[in-house]
């Protein structure tokens, strides 16, 4: 049976790139589809196979096209040829490739992965064209009679109360144990990373940590952090590096602040492995998954920030670091692949 794997976009390696390689290693013969794709930006096993894009690739230069074009995607998407041979598509959505036209003989599967790629927030006139878009969406899930989504949030949300719910996972080996007896640990700083913070929360978190005489480790993109850098000389900067460089400044931290909003705390669960707590956004998906070794941030302001640093100094030396490192791989890629391939029927593929 032939097989196309349909995902939103191909830019840029991230949690998401993740479980589309894992999806592919199930079903090693087959073709890509997808919205927008940048050559070279993905590399691995993923530009190693067919690839087939929307019109839109060729907008796809800046850093945010499926935004820059959000009233052009039911078009696009709509429009991507799907080659008279495929048999079955597996379409793992981020919240709008599942509008693909499918001929009535393919069989479909559907995992919603997130819904929320796509920021409609200030998007000047294109807001106009949020109504339709949402609508064109949220009529697409209609096609698939076989559903599964990423966490019990997005399946209240989608009011898709039949689906299943297969959890994502991440790059559980880049985190290794350091075992008590075998290093003498001290808890040195608090690590930052950037993801989902702008430039007036990151100012205003890390000025309550340095007030605290804390030392602040800063890991992410920080391109844009520019005039704070220039703020706060103290503050360590290591820059955008994969989960190894992560689990590096995890091991000796008193606590890790992860607060992007995204459909699986990734780097909040390195953190749990490598065996420190970490600090997340009071949302639904990070209290379903996050069960043990997170503090819920309700808020960044300043007396938020300053009551979770007390919270944290009154523990950190306390925590259970094995404890931590079973729940940090709780979601873990045998599991998700073991799901996944039940779900998909892979073996019959």
């Amino acid at each position: 049976m032939k097989t196309a794997i349909a995902v939103d976009s191909l830019l840029l390696r991230d949690e998401a790139t993740f479980m589309v390689e894992l999806v592919l290693n199930l079903f090693p013969n087959s073709e890509l589809y997808t919205i927008v794709h940048r050559q070279g930006a993905i590399l691995g096993s993923i530009e190693r196979r067919p690839i087939v894009s929307s019109f839109l690739t060729h907008r796809s230069k800046g850093p945010d096209p499926l935004r820059k074009s959000l009233w052009l995607l039911p078009s696009a998407v709509k429009g991507i040829p799907l080659h008279p041979s495929i048999e079955k598509v597996i379409v793992i959505s981020r919240g709008h490739i599942h509008g693909l036209t499918l001929p009535a003989h393919v069989e479909r599967l559907l995992y919603v992965l997130e819904w929320d790629l796509v920021n409609q927030s200030g998007l000047g006139l294109q807001r106009l064209f949020c109504p339709y878009v949402n609508d064109w969406r949220e009529r697409g899930l209609q096609k698939y009679p076989k559903i599964a989504v990423s966490s019990e949030a997005l399946r209240t949300r989608l009011e898709l109360p039949n689906a299943e719910v297969i959890v994502p996972t991440y790059r559980t080996e880049e985190y290794p144990f350091i075992r008590d007896e075998d290093h003498n640990f001290s808890f040195t700083h608090h690590l930052i990373h950037t993801q989902g913070l702008s430039v007036a929360d990151f100012q205003t978190l890390a000025a309550v940590l340095l007030s605290k005489n804390e030392t602040v480790r800063v890991l992410g993109p920080d391109s844009h952090l520019a005039a704070v850098k220039a703020q706060f000389p103290a503050l360590e900067f290591g820059g955008d590096h994969c989960e190894a460089t992560s689990a590096l400044y995890s091991h000796q931290a008193k606590a890790i602040w992860d607060l992007s909003t995204t459909f699986f705390p990734a780097r909040a669960f390195g953190a749990l492995a490598t065996g420190r707590p970490a600090v997340v956004r009071d949302v639904p998906v990070n209290r379903e998954l996050l069960t043990v070794g997170a503090h819920f941030l309700k808020e960044l302001s300043s007396s938020a920030i300053e009551e979770m640093h007390l919270r944290i100094e009154e523990s950190y030396l306390s925590e259970d670091r094995k404890i931590l490192r079973r729940a940090g791989l709780k979601w873990n890629e045998r599991l998700f692949k073991s799901r996944m391939s039940k779900f998909l029927d892979a073996r019959n593929s």
